[in-house]
């Protein structure tokens, strides 16, 4: 019978794991390590963010009783003291190069032209019991941390997220956020401000769509023809004090968005547009919600597994870096599947001796189209603490 490596092992793969420790190396991760090294390390917490175990001694349990297939993937048993040491101290450079090397490759395949790319801008708060986190207080009863994320919405990625507490606003979130030239940025009213507006999105050459404040002050230059359900499209100048900081023609667009009726007004520096495209733009904000909903629902990132700043971010990077090896098995994949049901079947058959395809096609009980692998391009990541 032929030998047949573990799904496991498959995603692992994609690892290397010469650079791996090439990488432990530069930045002295195992370094007067006895029991636990970064690789088991790395290996455990995917192992976790795949199974969605629920506590470090979950995953003590639940991966101990895989022991027969720990020598085949160069993996140690974990005890849970020592891996909550490991992820309280262990350097997040180490597994942020880890990210950087998944994302190399993907990008190896096509790049994409930055004229031609959607960004969306938004934030989700994860909420966190003050007692266990007092470090990340934002309200008198409770704490949180914040994600800060740029989303691409047409190849379903993050390009770039970064983490901070929950008290720091969304505008102010921005700041930290890589703006590339010539692409299209969508958010909403919380990123409202009319310097960013100018400095960080018209002078870089970006088009930009957002939400318009309630209490905008302006005055309109030329009012445009209007199709259904929207109610205005104009050229306008702002007005304000603050308005002056951006000082060139605007786009007002105000619609009735015909799933809810809610009255929604865009503000936007596209003046040639068409009022559907710019909302159609504005529309696919909604990718953006459904991404947080998904990572919330299927990673660990609701529920810690250390206390302290340190262990809340290799969490999450470690998490990242299990989403982005769900996509490229996804993306590489003959096997035409939602990344939901995806997931689901990798984490079931993790340690099931069968090549993946064959597995999955078996599993299906039919035989898989061949599709063509997505593209992700430009993908970062930073982690920051306030």
């Amino acid at each position: 019978m032929k030998h047949t490596n573990t799904i496991f092992h498959h995603l692992l793969r994609l690892i290397p794991r010469h650079q791996f420790e090439r990488a432990v190396d530069r930045y002295n991760g195992d370094y007067r390590v006895r029991h636990l090294n970064c690789w088991t390390q790395l290996c455990v917490m995917i192992f976790a963010q795949l199974t969605q175990r629920q506590s470090l001694r979950d995953v003590e349990a639940a991966f101990n009783s895989q022991a027969n297939h720990h020598y085949h993937l160069g993996l140690q048993p974990v005890r849970r003291s020592t891996l909550s040491d490991a992820n309280a101290s262990r350097p997040l450079a180490l597994y942020q190069e880890i990210f950087y090397h998944l994302l190399g490759k993907v990008r190896e395949s096509t790049a994409k032209e930055a004229s031609q790319a959607i960004r969306l801008i938004d934030s989700t708060t994860i909420d966190l019991n003050q007692r266990d986190f007092s470090w990340a207080k934002f309200r008198s009863s409770k704490s949180g941390i914040k994600l800060h994320v740029v989303y691409d919405p047409e190849q379903s990625v993050p390009t770039f997220f970064t983490m901070t507490e929950a008290k720091l606003n969304d505008r102010k979130g921005a700041d930290l956020l890589p703006i590339i030239r010539n692409a299209t940025y969508v958010f909403d009213r919380a990123y409202n401000d009319y310097r960013w507006y100018y400095e960080q999105m018209h002078l870089k050459g970006n088009r930009f769509v957002g939400r318009m404040k309630c209490n905008a002050q302006y005055e309109v230059v030329q009012s445009h023809s209007v199709d259904e359900n929207v109610l205005a499209d104009q050229t306008l100048r702002l007005t304000s004090t603050k308005g002056q900081q951006c000082p060139i023609s605007l786009r007002r667009i105000h619609f009735i968005r015909p799933e809810d009726r809610k009255e929604i007004v865009l503000i936007s520096n596209d003046i040639e547009a068409p009022a559907n495209e710019l909302m159609a733009l504005y529309k696919q904000r909604w990718e953006i919600e459904l991404f947080f909903k998904w990572i919330k629902q299927n990673l660990r990132i609701k529920r810690f597994m250390g206390t302290s700043k340190h262990a809340v971010q290799l969490q999450i990077l470690i998490a990242m870096i299990t989403y982005l090896l769900l996509r490229l098995t996804q993306n590489t994949s003959p096997v035409t599947l939602s990344l939901q049901r995806w997931a689901q079947l990798l984490s079931i058959n993790l340690f099931h001796r069968e090549p993946l395809n064959d597995l999955l096609g078996k599993l299906l009980k039919k035989r898989p189209p061949k599709i063509h692998s997505n593209i992700m391009e430009n993908l970062c990541f930073n982690l920051t603490g306030h």
